[in-house]
């Protein structure tokens, strides 16, 4: 089987992987030749997606949909970053606007899956997650583990401080496990 043909047939199966469910995006940004997976511990770039998976939010490129995300993330080995908004938040559009802009912020996203849940479409995770205000950030290990939680509207500086965070988190738990 030829490079090319392997390629475009991994794109097919995480096609099929993450087509299933989800809301509408507002925007998205997608390039169907590139390919889909990367080394473990790469940074992530959701440009490599099929339509309607990725979406733009600021400078930052999210997956649609928690189950989509937490799939990449797991399968990227890659710490999630949870971002759990609704269309009709204005904080939300604040946040996108300001921090999701912010070079500092763009560049540490792209060392996680960066994921948006609406809450429109997807009420039962953020009952799940017992989210109680938007815009809401949580992080969370490769595996789903949870780390750190920001509520509320983030000016960049703090955001890229609590991206730090979670990256450091991480990095400790991995460190723990490689010990054992």
């Amino acid at each position: 089987m030829s490079d090319g043909t392997f390629s475009f047939l991994k794109r097919a199966a995480l096609a099929a992987l993450l087509l299933a469910g989800g809301c509408e995006v507002r925007s998205s940004s997608v390039a169907d030749d590139e390919p889909t997976s990367q080394a473990p511990g790469d940074e992530f770039d959701a440009a490599v997606l099929p339509a309607g998976i990725a979406v733009n939010r600021g400078g930052i490129q999210f997956i649609n949909g928690y189950h989509r995300g937490l799939e990449l993330a797991r399968e990227q080995q890659l710490p999630a970053l949870v971002f759990f908004t609704a269309e009709w938040c204005t904080y939300c559009r604040q946040m996108e606007a300001d921090a999701f802009t912010q070079d500092s912020v763009v560049e540490l996203s792209k060392q996680f899956v960066c994921v948006l849940v609406d809450a429109d479409c997807e009420p039962g995770v953020c009952r799940d997650f017992r989210i109680q205000g938007y815009p809401t950030i949580q992080f969370l290990s490769s595996r789903g583990v949870p780390l750190n939680r920001v509520t509320g509207k983030q000016p960049g500086q703090q955001l890229a401080m609590q991206m730090q965070a979670a990256l450091q988190a991480v990095a400790r738990r991995d460190g723990d496990a490689v010990r054992r």
